[in-house]
């Protein structure tokens, strides 16, 4: 929010500087973003009055005025569409420097002589960008000072609110913040009530109370609504970072910058009736005044007549019901819309407007009241008329009622870690809220009515933190009795896991729990957890697993010609299941580009496979001391490449000394080609795992070093293409039980000599007996004993 010194300080009187102000309001949680200032005192700009217009004989788009700056009359070329006798408007004479660093000097323009310039808001830095020239009020006296006029001395403080802060977003509430903070005068704005001088009014009817407890309205008849914004509303607006647009629409956005309630202006004879506060039905459709069309979902609060929406609520009006330059009759809205039932409405339909913005963070509920009176002084001032009866819809008397928030001294003390004296407390608790009582070791506070924040004990905490300064608070060291936490040998810590990937050369990556649905929809068939109030179309869905943010991350590395890239993450992924929401935490990670760093004694510039990212899987689950091997299987997987992919498992885990059974650990494999071709991404490997699953970890036992020599045997098959290594390793090891130390596959050959769709697997067992030393004759049984399960469960024959 951006607001006007001037205007600050006509409702909060204090000795501070513009920068101690900001400094005040930033040590309070109110952050000031910056100060800039206005162009202050401009010599030699002054206020001329257009006597006569001609057009410039050698040029149709330049004018030549005689302008009276009452010291003399001078002959000025001018561009600007606006141009016309009787205007007064800002002259910068021969000599002037501008705010925008323009010198002005005597010239000819076409072979007329200009001694002088017509000003536009830009050129006097009031703008970024101007259309004509500012057309100056009536009341603006010839031959006068124009920074005096327009009051250029000023600075605009832009402040950056937090969300909990919704009633600081106005002039009056800044100033009552600079009350509680600074312990000044707060000047609080007599607004008087406007006498009816007409009968006219629109029935009001609100159908949704708990959304809706208070609605106003009023009808201003006969009123011109084509008069000219006087230049000091203007200027209010345009310094707060508002266009002034036509007087009763800049009425409305100067109330709600001066007060903090929004408010709007219906065209009556558009409104077929009376007005309903109402829910939307499904379906139906709105042009609203950004020309765009709304189709409004079931549960969208609204401002209707008899006929048809006329305005959504608290967010925008409608086309259909605009003023117009034809207007004669208005009527004037002033609502309170609960933030429950304003929160999400803007975003949902792509809108955010300042009305808004305020509504979300929750408004005033006794505002309406003075902001209807305080617009009708305002537009029968300005455009004329006669206002009607106030119309007042309140549902609930009560809705403005604040539970009282208890405080006690002793509490405070010992969360803010100094002693504090109960008067000084109760004196700021008096600036904070109208209503305290004192007893013995604390304070009752009835919290005001736009004070949304205060609920509970801690939040009149933090209140006396902020007026008493954050820095007067001591820095202490916490008292924290150190707790000595039994390691788990059941498992690894995921610390283990996290620095084993580090040292296998990868970097960690945190992303987004909230992602894309397509770039989900690519990465997974899971349906996800689709969030109901989006931050962004982007950011719409939950993950059911870590790829689409890995892909995300690697995807902008290799845009930005990193060409080797190692990134993993540990996260949680989210799914739904019958009985409800589920959240996993995992592990993943993504490799590609080049096997190793280049280096000058490594020749080889390999780029990654499959057996690079299995060996680093391997190595890291290698840490859980599980005996049993991992056993990888063919796995389909609609963001994995056919064929180069595959499941991970360990048959009977062991969890500390029990055996858990089976447990599938996660998958990897290469990125589908489409995917990477979509991503424009090259060769690249992924992994996921089960964190859970894949630290859980075997406690080391002792065994007994047998004193009898091994003995060591070869065994060729032949075995369909189709059975995996690891499936038939494993049936090794089930037949041969505790005697077999070690197996090790040492070659795999297909060619001359094998059939088609088979292959040869020659494996190396290793045996060695506890209790005797095997014989020749004991070994070949075993061998045999090995070939007879490969055979009956793999149909495996002995290679010859």
């Amino acid at each position: 929010m951006i607001i006007s010194e001037q205007w600050l300080r006509e409702r909060v009187q204090l000795d501070l500087t513009v920068s101690e102000i900001a400094d005040v309001l930033t040590n309070a949680g109110l952050e000031v973003d910056a100060v800039s200032k206005l162009p202050g005192k401009v010599d030699k700009l002054v206020i001329g009055e257009i006597q006569s217009v001609a057009k410039h004989p050698d040029a149709d788009r330049l004018n030549i005025a005689q302008v009276d700056i009452g010291s003399d009359v001078l002959e000025i070329v001018c561009g600007a569409s606006n141009v016309r006798e009787s205007l007064k408007v800002a002259v910068a004479l021969v000599g002037a420097k501008l705010p925008n660093g323009l010198k002005i000097k005597k010239a000819k323009v076409r072979g007329v002589e200009s001694t002088g310039m017509l000003c536009s808001a830009q050129e006097l830095g009031l703008e970024e960008s101007s259309d004509g020239l500012i057309e100056l009020g009536d009341d603006a006296q010839i031959g006068q000072q124009v920074d005096a006029y327009l009051a250029l001395d000023d600075a605009l403080i832009d402040i950056d609110l937090t969300p909990n802060r919704g009633d600081c977003l106005s002039v009056d509430g800044i100033a009552r913040e600079l009350k509680v903070l600074a312990d000044c005068n707060y000047i609080s704005h007599e607004i008087q009530e406007v006498k009816e001088s007409s009968e006219s009014k629109v029935d009001v009817e609100v159908d949704k109370p708990s959304a809706c407890p208070s609605y106003l309205s009023r009808v201003i008849e006969g009123l011109d609504v084509n008069v000219i914004t006087p230049i000091w509303l203007q200027e209010r607006l345009r310094r707060s970072g508002v266009r002034p647009i036509s007087p009763v629409v800049d009425i409305t956005n100067y109330v709600m910058l001066e007060l903090g309630q929004p408010m709007h202006a219906f065209d009556r004879a558009k409104i077929n009736e009376k007005i309903i506060v109402r829910q939307s039905v499904a379906g139906e459709k709105i042009v609203l005044l950004d020309d765009s069309e709304a189709t409004l979902d079931a549960d969208t609060l609204v401002i209707a007549d008899s006929k048809a929406p006329i305005a959504i609520a608290g967010v925008m009006g409608g086309a259909h019901s605009a003023i117009g330059d034809q207007t004669k009759e208005i009527v004037f809205e002033a609502a309170h819309f609960t933030r429950k039932s304003a929160a999400g409405t803007a975003r949902r339909y792509g809108l955010h407007t300042e009305s808004s913005h305020r509504y979300e963070r929750g408004v005033d509920p006794t505002l309406p009241a003075r902001a209807i009176e305080r617009a009708t002084q305002l537009c029968i001032e300005i455009c004329g008329g006669q206002a009607g009866p106030v119309v007042a819809n309140n549902a609930d008397q009560q809705f403005t009622h604040k539970e009282d928030v208890e405080i006690r001294l002793p509490r405070l003390e010992r969360l803010l870690g100094m002693s504090l004296e109960h008067q000084e407390v109760g004196e700021i608790l008096g600036r904070i809220a109208g209503s305290v009582i004192e007893y013995k070791d604390g304070w009752r506070v009835s919290p005001p009515s736009y004070r949304f924040d205060i609920e509970r004990e801690a939040d009149l905490v933090e209140e006396v933190a902020r007026v008493k300064g954050y820095d007067n608070i001591p820095t202490a060291m916490p008292r924290i009795a150190p707790r000595s936490q039994t390691a788990s040998e059941t498992s690894i810590s995921v610390r283990q896991f996290r620095q084993s990937m580090v040292a296998r050369d990868y970097r960690e990556v945190i992303t987004y729990s909230f992602i894309n649905k397509d770039m989900q929809s690519l990465c997974d068939v899971e349906s996800p957890v689709c969030v109901a109030n989006p931050l962004a179309d982007n950011l719409s869905v939950m993950r059911t697993n870590l790829l689409p943010g890995l892909l995300t991350a690697l995807q902008f590395n290799v845009n930005r010609q990193r060409d080797r890239i190692r990134l993993f993450e540990i996260g949680a992924s989210y799914h739904k299941t019958e009985q409800g929401y589920l959240e996993k935490q995992k592990v993943a990670g993504i490799i590609c580009g080049t096997a190793h760093e280049p280096q000058w004694g490594v020749s080889d510039k390999r780029g990654v496979d499959f057996y690079d990212l299995k060996a680093d899987v391997e190595a890291v689950l290698a840490l859980t001391g599980q005996k049993k091997p991992i056993i990888f299987n063919e796995f389909d997987h609609i963001a994995l490449h056919p064929g180069q992919s595959s499941s991970l498992s360990r048959e009977e885990v062991v969890v500390g000394l029990e055996k858990s059974g089976s447990k599938e650990l996660g998958w990897l494999g290469r990125l589908h080609p489409s995917i990477e071709k979509q991503l424009d991404l090259p060769a690249t490997y992924v992994f996921e795992l089960d964190i859970d699953l894949a630290t859980m970890a075997q406690l080391p036992s002792f065994q007994t070093v047998s004193k009898f020599p091994s003995v060591s045997r070869d065994l060729s098959v032949i075995v369909k293409e189709s059975y995996d290594v690891g499936q038939l390793s494993e049936a090794i090891g089930q037949a041969l039980g505790s005697v077999l130390t070690k197996i090790d596959v040492f070659d795999v050959y297909r060619g001359a000599g094998i059939e088609d769709g088979s292959k040869s697997v020659s494996f190396r067992l290793s045996f060695r007996e506890a209790e005797k030393t095997m014989t020749d004759a004991d070994s070949e049984q075993l061998v045999a004993t090995a070939l007879e399960k490969l055979s009956s469960e793999f149909g495996a024959k002995l290679r010859a």
